[in-house]
């Protein structure tokens, strides 16, 4: 994924399926938290307030 604005693209297309607001990322269809970044790491969000024990991406610059 890349960011443009407060919105996330997958590399492979060209809609944004997420938006960003702080530390969390939410999904554009669902309207549900799906990852939470901590510094450079993400984590994905299983629901409940429950996160991946590893991180799913890396928030490169």
């Amino acid at each position: 994924m890349y960011q443009r604005g407060e919105y996330l693209y997958p590399l492979y297309g060209g809609s944004a399926e997420h938006w960003v607001s702080g530390d969390y990322a939410f999904c554009l269809t669902t309207q549900r938290i799906t990852y939470w970044i901590l510094g450079k790491d993400v984590y994905g969000h299983l629901g409940n307030g429950e996160l991946t024990r590893e991180p799913v991406f890396y928030y490169g610059d």
